[in-house]
């Protein structure tokens, strides 16, 4: 599946709707409009700090807005946790350890520990851990029940 041409097309649907130019919604979420022209082309994967910014703008949810749902929105978001700390409690509901999960998904160390000391993941990688978990991304990142 590729997330981000269903990600390129919602952004956008809902720029289109609300009149906003790039630059005007990068401003809105702390980018650059050139980077929100990256996205919009696929020639850059958005990180999650700044997707879970364009699902609140827009009152959406990262399902919808990446093309894994039609429904906009079916549940209040909550205000996401920290990726690194809402992801140790996932694998742990689901009985998945680190190192199986590294490679399972052939993801190094090393991606835990920049997320553990705050850096955002890029969405395809989200989107791999979700799909390996069977949850959806808005579960995945804390900002659903």
């Amino acid at each position: 599946m590729d997330i981000m041409s269903n990600f390129s097309e919602r952004l956008s649907e809902f720029m289109f709707h609300a009149q906003l130019t790039t630059e005007q919604l990068g401003a809105k979420i702390g980018v650059s409009g050139s980077s929100v022209r990256s996205w919009l082309r696929k020639d850059s994967i958005i990180k999650l700090k700044h997707a879970i910014e364009v699902a609140e703008l827009f009152n959406s949810s990262l399902n919808f807005l990446f093309g894994l749902s039609e429904t906009i929105i079916d549940f209040t978001p909550k205000k996401a946790p920290s990726f690194y700390e809402h992801l140790k409690i996932v694998m742990k509901e689901n009985k998945i350890s680190r190192y199986k999960m590294c490679i399972d998904l052939e993801k190094g160390h090393g991606n835990f520990d920049v997320w553990k000391n705050g850096s955002s993941p890029l969405m395809n990688t989200v989107y791999e851990i979700a799909v390996y978990l069977d949850v959806t991304l808005d579960y995945l990142v804390g900002r659903e029940k």
